[in-house]
Order: C-alpha cells, then sequence, then structure tokens
C-alpha cells in the first residue's frame, strides 16, 4: 500500500491462522503506534474468519468509535471472552478514523482515496480521529487492497475503479478475487460517514462500498493488532493446517 505495508491478496491465500481456537486471517505486516504520535512498530494484522452475529455499529445511533456500542462489546464482553493466552498476544494499537463526505464520484472512491481518508483527520463534527484500543474492524481499504483481480480485471485495473462499482458485473474479478469478500453477509467497517453522524461504511455482501446506519444490524469481524514480538511457530497458513502464535 502507499506506506509500505505488506498485505496478503488474491480470493483464498494461505494466511489462515489458529487464534483462540478459531480460524482468524492475517491482513498483513504493519507499521502501528500503540499510542497517538507515538514510535511505530511493525506488527501482524488479523481478521476472524467468520463474523460474529449481528449487532449494532452504535445502538444510540451516532458514528464517533470511540463511544459506539460496537466498540464497547469487542473490546469488553467480546475481549473477555477470549483465553488469556490470547489476550496476552493482543496489543493496544492507535487506530486511525478519518472519514470521508465524498467517495462516489471519479478517483474519490478509489482503494488509495480511501487510505488517504483513513489516515486523515476529516471526520463527523466533535468526533476523534483516533482513539487507542484492542480491537477494532477492518478498513475499507483492507477489503480493497486484497484484491488480486483476474484475467478480466487486473489488480492495477481493480484500484483504479470505485470500490461502489466492484458489485458491476464489468468488475466481478475484483471481489471473486479478495479473500474479505464474502457473499453471505454484510461487514461493518471503523470508518465514519462524515457528512451525516448515523453512518458508517459497509461492505454489502454484493462486492461493493457504501455506507449504512449504525443503529442498524449488520455482522462484523473483529480485527487486531499481535504485540510485535508475537511470532509465528508453527503450521502452513492452509485452513487445515493454519498459522500458530507464541
Amino acid at each position: 500500500d502507499p506506506d509500505g505495508n505488506v498485505r496478503y491478496m488474491g480470493a483464498n491465500p494461505n494466511n489462515y491462522v489458529s487464534f483462540n481456537n478459531e480460524l482468524w486471517r492475517i491482513i498483513g505486516v504493519f507499521d502501528v503506534a500503540s499510542t497517538d504520535g507515538g514510535p511505530t512498530e511493525k506488527r501482524l494484522k488479523i481478521i476472524r474468519d467468520e463474523p460474529i452475529s449481528n449487532i449494532q455499529w452504535d445502538s444510540g445511533n451516532v458514528n464517533d468509535w470511540t463511544t459506539a456500542s460496537l466498540q464497547e462489546y469487542l473490546n469488553g464482553e467480546y475481549y473477555n471472552s477470549l483465553t488469556n493466552k490470547y489476550q496476552e498476544l493482543i496489543g493496544d494499537t492507535y487506530w486511525n478514523l478519518g472519514g470521508t463526505a465524498d467517495y462516489t464520484s471519479a478517483f474519490t472512491g478509489f482503494v488509495s482515496s480511501f487510505y488517504h481518508y483513513e489516515r486523515g483527520t476529516t471526520t463527523p463534527s466533535g468526533i476523534p480521529s483516533g482513539w487507542v484500543g484492542k480491537i477494532g474492524l477492518m478498513y475499507p481499504s483492507d477489503y480493497g487492497y486484497a484484491t488480486s483481480g483476474g484475467s478480466t480485471t487486473n489488480r492495477k485495473s481493480c484500484l483504479v475503479t470505485g470500490m461502489t462499482n466492484w458489485n458491476s458485473t464489468n468488475y466481478s474479478d475484483c471481489k471473486n478475487n479478495d479473500y474479505l469478500y464474502n457473499s453471505s453477509f454484510y461487514q461493518w467497517t471503523i470508518t465514519p460517514l462524515c457528512d451525516d453522524s448515523n453512518h458508517a461504511f459497509v461492505v454489502i455482501n454484493s462486492g461493493y462500498v457504501s455506507d449504512y446506519l449504525v443503529k442498524r444490524s449488520q455482522t462484523s469481524r473483529p480485527v487486531l493488532y499481535l504485540k510485535p514480538d508475537t511470532t509465528i511457530t508453527g503450521g502452513e497458513g492452509t485452513s487445515e493446517n493454519p498459522f500458530t502464535f507464541g
């Protein structure tokens, strides 16, 4: 991606890991900080392969992740349900909470455009542009950069096609060669829509990115960054023999 973070891509790469005795997947290796403005370290970013049950992004209908009911659930009840061994592998992380109001025209919906929005300071009025916590959600750009494209639409073409159009039959190679895509459910992201305090971005089950009312219930896939001293201790990264951690 623009900052040189290394990511897995494709329809089904060997990026499976066993975490909390469940299948998760490695999104990539990222330079992230544990505090706002703190030093960065390279850390593995992983996402749960199966979603958790339908849940509102925020029951109060406000797209502020720092106070969102989903955030509180993931970092409270859900985190506490993990075994101690795996809790100890999760590091505090500074999560960027920038967003946008313009993503449906020309280049504004490109994957790289979302990557820029997410790391910017544009937010709904009065909402912080960052948050420190353990468990979040994927970004729209995580979904976008995970595509490898295909024979009709290659990866380069996918990355310069607005993600609002990825449900088009002309660009089906983009979603169909993206391991983060799932046709069975919507997926919340952590990123807010900035001209409306009630919407956040979501990956629709037909493959495109849109915004959605945060008080509606959708599926969520927890995302976290492992501590920098975490190592892969075994496995091959396949779903049958996933990587293990120590």
